[in-house]
């Protein structure tokens, strides 16, 4: 059974629901899953493979997620590797997916860990799940609210990557 490690970062809990139904479909595929933030600092080091994912905060994924991946860096260039990428622009503006991509390209060449796939999801604007800056941030750039995810497209694609992480379906 292939064990996969799910790594994620999330400010508002977007981005964990999306890691936890990502760790949902790869388990239904038959791999044995750990689900973990972060800023945890999980050992890649037991895992035949690895998803890492993030919210986007101004234009970047979260800094605790990107040190993860650098301090990692050379564990996650010998396993398969997905990354995925939580931004409510995939819910507003759906033709601006290279834009949001853009912001994983950018871990991509810092790093050189290249992922076999990259996820793009749209995410969520629940103001109170945000502080008072970010708030007026958000209603100055007009920004609709709510629950944008949705996460049967999310399991989709991790039923998509699962072979492609080496997570041979079970047979029941």
């Amino acid at each position: 059974m292939s064990t996969v490690l799910v790594v994620y970062g999330t400010k508002t809990g977007c981005t964990g629901g999306i890691a936890e139904k990502i760790g949902d479909a790869l388990t239904a595929a038959g791999a044995a899953v750990s689900v973990k933030p972060a800023g945890e600092k999980p050992d890649p080091a037991g895992y035949d493979a690895i998803v890492v994912g993030s919210g986007v905060r101004a234009g970047s994924w979260h800094g605790f997620v990107k040190e993860w991946v650098a301090s990692n860096a050379d564990a996650l260039k010998a396993k398969p590797v997905a990354f995925f990428t939580a931004c409510l622009t995939m819910a507003v503006e759906p033709e601006k997916a290279d834009e949001v991509h853009a912001y994983t390209d950018a871990l991509i060449e810092a790093t050189g860990v290249e992922p076999l796939e990259v996820g793009l999801f749209a995410g969520m604007n629940e103001p109170k799940r945000f502080g008072l800056p970010e708030r007026l941030i958000m209603k100055a750039m007009k920004a609709p609210q709510g629950d944008f995810r949705d996460l049967e497209a999310v399991a989709e694609w991790a039923r998509a990557v699962a072979p492609r992480l080496g997570i041979v379906e079970s047979a029941r």
